[in-house]
């Protein structure tokens, strides 16, 4: 079986804020909190209110890319 993805919007790799962050995977900011927290030991805090690219990507490896859609293709 084979997956197809398919993104709604371009997804560029940068440094983002929190609430950047909440508009990027679309979540509620109780929802962001909680994956911060989740994340907190191997994520650390942002710097000067930016989460670097490293941070955003470990993000993406825990909840995957932002606007992805899969499909189960036949």
């Amino acid at each position: 079986m084979t997956k197809i993805v398919y993104l709604e919007r371009p997804f560029v790799l940068k440094p983002h804020s929190k609430k950047e962050i909440s508009n990027l995977f679309q979540i509620s900011p109780c929802v962001r909190i909680a994956w911060l927290k989740a994340l907190q030991p191997e994520l650390g805090e942002p710097i000067g209110g930016l989460f670097s690219i490293k941070q955003v990507e470990l993000m993406i490896d825990a909840y995957g890319i932002p606007g992805k859609i899969i499909k189960e293709a036949a």
